[in-house]
């Protein structure tokens, strides 16, 4: 089922309304996040709980799995943490921080996970030579490790500052254009993969 990512609100939204909302109370509100998995696991758990004046009002959870997407490979604890705190924005029932449509309930990040798991490239499974007891599952034709730091090189060689998560997101062979690029002494700047949460 197509869906398009515009019509989900991010979870800062969300939580920027709340706070709006919060400071506007003479009620006490804590937000409390909680990693529910083990410290370096491959899947990251998160429950994240809002309380008003020391009573639980409501609570979100989250799993993310190490490597799947660009995101998570490098922050899939922080993604986790941040889609928590949307599903327990959603949950909210004082007020709506779900967004103003209920059929858009889950948040950007959420369907940003649906649509990288249902419909994105085909993935596969291997370790990081950086943590050999890990595995890591990401899209099938991701530049190599070794293409990535061949890259970065020819920033550093010129003093500029490599565009990594641009980098790390490219296929072997939109590196291969990119490698050659920089050989003709032309720097692409092309950051705009996906942020950490």
């Amino acid at each position: 089922m197509p869906f398009n990512l515009d019509d989900y609100e991010p979870v800062q939204s969300r939580f920027a309304r709340f706070i709006e909302w919060a400071n506007a109370r003479e009620n006490i509100f804590s937000v409390v996040s909680e990693m529910l998995s083990a410290p370096g696991a491959e899947i990251c758990v998160f429950k994240t709980s809002i309380l008003m004046d020391g009573v639980l009002i409501c609570t979100g959870h989250a799993e993310e799995v190490r490597g799947q997407g660009n995101v998570n490979r490098t922050s899939h604890v922080e993604n986790c943490e941040t889609s928590s705190l949307g599903r327990c924005l959603a949950a909210f029932p004082l007020a709506n921080f779900a967004g103003s449509d209920m059929t858009k309930r889950p948040s950007r990040e959420e369907m940003s996970k649906v649509q990288r798991t249902s419909n994105g490239p085909a993935m596969e499974t291997g370790t990081d030579r950086r943590m050999p007891n890990v595995t890591v599952t990401r899209p099938v034709g991701l530049a190599s490790e070794k293409q990535v730091a061949f890259a970065k090189s020819f920033y550093k060689k010129a003093e500029k500052e490599a565009p990594t998560k641009w980098l790390m997101s490219l296929t072997s062979p939109e590196m291969s254009k990119v490698i050659d690029q920089l050989k003709n002494g032309e720097f692409p700047n092309n950051d705009d993969a996906e942020e950490p949460f």
